[in-house]
């Protein structure tokens, strides 16, 4: 017997809700905003991607020397003007690279270390 309450008040929240959600829609008007009426079309310059993406993959490469596991890497800004795809392949060749930059250091090492050897009598 208590169901009946209980679903009526679960109906009344509901319609509460859905009333209140569709409530706090702006009514349509027909007229247009002054803004929108004087407002000049905006032209923005165009973006050299070829330029964006290198300037992208540069910036990640230096990002990764200063966080090396790339944890909490947050999007360079040289890279806000390239989409979510040309991001990631900027990324993925800023992480070869930094990859690249250490195997030449470890053959630096390597080949320091062998030298030095060498010349030890």
């Amino acid at each position: 017997m208590r169901i009946r309450p209980i679903t009526a008040a679960a109906g009344l929240l509901l319609a509460l809700t859905l009333t209140a959600c569709s409530s706090s829609e702006e009514p349509a008007t027909d007229k247009p905003t002054a803004s929108a009426t004087t407002a000049a079309p905006t032209t923005t310059a165009p973006v050299d991607l070829t330029a964006a993406t290198e300037a992208c993959i540069e910036a990640v490469r230096q990002s990764l020397k200063t966080t090396p596991t790339g944890e909490d890497l947050e999007r360079p800004t040289e890279c806000e003007p390239l989409d979510d795809s040309a991001y990631l392949e900027a990324y993925m060749k800023g992480l070869q690279q930094r990859n690249q930059d250490g195997r030449d250091e470890l053959q630096r090492q390597i080949d320091e270390a062998a030298s030095a050897d060498a010349a030890t009598p």
